[in-house]
């Protein structure tokens, strides 16, 4: 009943809006009203407001296509937009499908962020001067980092935009077929030429959704904001057949690949190997840049991303400062070889003898605290035989 609340209320905001006007303009895929405009700011609007003011390109989880436009913000805050957006390749936003669309819509800015009316999104503006979207659909929100561009220059016929400047490939050691893969990244890059230190984020398993959930690129742009500001290079891997990676998506899939993951150990665990050669190939490459400093980066990931993580730090140490598990699990403990599967791929991390944080949330249905905490053992017999002072464990787990 929520869900088709929801999509009611988003199917005013749109349907409203658009009566506004009919006349419009398409901008590589996304339509706009060609009455948009933007506003002297007032004398007496503050830095952010002015800031605010003006048109911001982006894309959704960088693949789905989006135009903000801050027409007018009154001293008091108040301000009129125009919210448009292409169509939705694949599965759109909580599972829907959106066709091209805009609507003029109010909105409210406090402090740093400007949030639409009912929620629908807000924007935050950054330190270096771009917009953290959020879509605020039910889980998971969508996000997109979005760069400022003059509006002369968005209507301008034949105008090239640059939806997404964070998607470059990687030229790896990997084959398949008898053919070099190469893999897709999110990449996120402070400001200025570098070197930098990087941190590495790796994405989980696709456990639910549509082939099309395969093909968008996953990042989470607040937290590479989080290390933007402090001076990180954030990049974020997609492991072959996911994004617009070459190869196959096979990390312990059934023999019939259409009834999705195996609980086989025998399947499951080579899966797994496949996903950490592909996270070996694609750091290969990453600390082949010369914008890349230092010998050793940061890893980290969520839930089969955060497993690997702490995998790959226990089989390669010297190439690793430090992990930050987000709920890593590669089966789901519902599963009755979760804790086979789970505990022989973090017994490879107890190797690792240099700091990692866990973080894991209670209530999660799918890897619980319990069941996570069993498998730190392995970590703690180490620390008591060799008595590691710098090695954090989660004996006292992050929670929430």
């Amino acid at each position: 009943m929520r869900g088709a609340i929801y999509w009611f209320a988003v199917a005013v905001f749109l349907w409203f809006g658009q009566m506004v006007s009919s006349a419009e303009l398409v901008i590589d895929g996304v339509p706009i009203p060609d009455d948009a405009h933007v506003s002297a700011a007032p004398q007496s609007a503050s830095e952010t407001q002015k800031r605010l003011l003006g048109a911001w390109v982006g894309a959704w989880d960088n693949y789905w296509r989006h135009i903000l436009i801050v027409e007018d913000i009154r001293v008091d805050g108040e301000a009129r937009v125009v919210w448009a957006n292409g169509d939705s390749p694949g599965d759109g936003p909580c599972g829907g499908v959106f066709v091209r669309e805009w609507s003029r819509e109010e909105g409210t800015v406090s402090g740093d962020t400007l949030t639409l009316a009912d929620d629908i999104a807000t924007y935050k503006l950054t330190a270096a001067d771009m917009l953290l979207a959020t879509f605020n659909c039910f889980q998971p929100h969508f996000q997109a980092r979005m760069s400022r561009i003059e509006l002369a220059a968005l209507t301008r016929p034949g105008a090239t935009i640059n939806w997404s400047d964070e998607l470059e490939f990687l030229d790896t050691d990997l084959t398949e077929d008898g053919k070099r893969v190469r893999l897709e990244v999110v990449l996120f890059k402070p400001k200025g030429s570098g070197p930098f230190p990087l941190l590495v984020f790796n994405h989980g398993r696709i456990y639910r959704g549509t082939p099309a959930s395969l093909t968008r690129p996953e990042s989470h742009p607040e937290l590479a904001e989080f290390f933007l500001e402090k001076g990180w290079m954030v990049a974020f891997p997609q492991r072959r057949g996911r994004g617009k990676s070459d190869g196959l998506h096979d990390e312990g899939l059934e023999a019939d690949a259409a009834k999705g993951y195996s609980y086989d150990p025998g399947r499951s665990l080579p899966g797994a190997e496949r996903a950490l050669n592909d996270i070996k190939a694609a750091i290969a490459a990453l600390q082949r840049r010369p914008d890349v400093a230092g010998k050793r980066l940061l890893i980290g990931g969520s839930s089969g991303g955060g497993i690997l993580s702490i995998t790959y730090a226990g089989l390669h140490p010297q190439q690793i400062a430090g992990v930050i598990n987000f709920v890593g699990g590669w089966v789901g403990e519902r599963c009755r070889t979760a804790s086979e599967i789970n505990g022989a791929l973090f017994e490879r991390g107890a190797k690792y003898d240099r700091a990692t944080l866990w973080l894991y949330g209670r209530g999660d249905r799918t890897f619980s605290i319990a069941h996570s905490r069993s498998h730190t053992r392995p970590l703690q017999r180490r620390a008591a035989r060799e008595s590691l002072s710098n090695l954090t464990f989660p004996a006292g787990m992050v929670t929430t």
